[in-house]
């Protein structure tokens, strides 16, 4: 190992992560994960406050360094999703629990995200004594699995208002397999009304046009790959998620309607995303006269999160290249698996140069969730070696 890569205590931050997933913290219920996390930066004499939109749902933001640099915030949630099929699990959920070759620890939120959340509590005690040029904070908080209202936009809003400093650049830490993550799809909710004609079941093929039947080719018509790709993310998504047609078995039903899921990737927009959506279906309607639809898209941008990007040539970006690099012995890769957003896109529209950088891991909000030891190790060797490039 290159003697500028940081030693990092295993054992130390195994004992971090475990403590954080040992504490049950559904999204709802994280007041006692976030006072043990105030507590051991209190144990740990770092500077730390809390805020809170709900007491019951606080965020812990702690900083080290001198104040007189850039701003570094990493964030990372403690809100997990609710156990499911609990037969299923070989470990209790709720304990933090090392397996026999010592390479995961299992339980419920590991993965998603305690163990980076570890990470950066072990980040912030490592450098809290050295002579950082700047501030090194942490966004520990809650409510991302439900819409982070109570959490990281609570924070921003803490920051717009003043109270809080606003971050030059933040480091999520969700995972991407030890890759970097500078761009997130953007999300776009719609629905689409077939339109055919009711009738007696007895007269379907004389008066009925069945709108299921109409559904059904306009589904066939949208699903399926998109041909296209960003070299920061990879492919654009569309999923019909939701069906809705008929009233009774023996009407043919006159309505049908679908809900579409389009993830974007930067370059796409609603219109684009729709002008694509209404190309697809006037082909169908172009060889079927009784093929009706209309499209039931709000003209305001609710339900719409545009694709969102932090530029590769943004300090914090080239700084977290040139750490793994020089940690991983390899070439920075860019993230590009099937994933869902973050709260990295909040930071982002709020004008923070934003990028993730998390481990890998198993099973997120299913079973037997585990994380891997050595990419925690990994991530904290990472962010260590990017604080100081930017801070020193």
């Amino acid at each position: 190992m290159s003697a500028n890569v940081p030693q990092i205590d295993r054992e130390r931050l195994i004992q971090i992560v475990s403590d954080l997933v040992g504490i049950p913290s559904v999204s709802g219920d994280e007041l006692a994960i976030m006072q043990h996390v105030a507590g051991f930066f209190e144990g740990a004499g770092i500077e730390h406050v809390v805020t809170a939109k709900d007491p019951n749902r606080p965020n812990v933001i702690a900083s080290v360094g001198n104040g007189n640099g850039p701003v570094i915030a990493m964030n990372g949630h403690l809100d997990t999703v609710p156990v499911s099929d609990i037969d299923r699990w070989k470990t209790d959920p709720f304990k933090g629990v090392l397996s026999e070759d010592g390479k995961r620890i299992f339980g419920r939120g590991s993965s998603d995200m305690k163990g980076a959340v570890g990470v950066m509590l072990y980040v912030m005690t490592a450098l809290k004594d050295e002579p950082l040029n700047g501030t090194l904070q942490v966004h520990v908080v809650s409510d991302e699995e439900r819409g982070a209202d109570y959490g990281t936009k609570h924070v921003l809003a803490e920051i717009e208002a003043g109270n809080l400093p606003r971050p030059d650049y933040v480091l999520i830490g969700e995972g991407s397999q030890l890759k970097v993550r500078n761009a997130e799809r953007g999300i776009f909710g719609f629905r689409i009304r077939f339109i055919g004609r009711a009738s007696h079941t007895a007269a379907a093929r004389v008066s009925g046009i069945n709108a299921i039947m109409l559904a059904a080719k306009g589904i066939l018509a949208l699903e399926g790959d998109l041909d296209r790709e960003h070299p920061a993310i990879g492919k654009p998504v569309i999923s019909v998620n939701k069906i809705e047609g008929g009233i009774v078995s023996n009407i043919v039903p006159g309505e049908c309607i679908i809900t579409v899921d389009r993830r974007t990737i930067p370059g796409e927009t609603r219109e684009s995303v729709l002008a694509e959506v209404r190309e697809k279906l006037d082909a169908v309607k172009a060889e079927d006269p009784n093929f009706n639809y209309e499209i039931l898209a709000s003209d305001e941008e609710e339900g719409y999160t545009p694709a969102n990007i932090t530029d590769e040539s943004s300090p914090i970006v080239r700084a977290l290249q040139d750490s793994v690099e020089s940690v991983l012995q390899r070439e920075p890769e860019f993230f590009k698996t099937w994933a869902g957003a973050t709260d990295g896109r909040l930071y982002r529209f709020a004008g923070i140069d934003t990028v993730g950088f998390g481990p890998s891991g198993e099973a997120a909000h299913g079973a037997n969730e585990a994380v891997f030891v050595d990419d925690l190790v990994k991530q904290a060797q990472v962010y260590i070696t990017t604080a100081r490039n930017l801070l020193t």
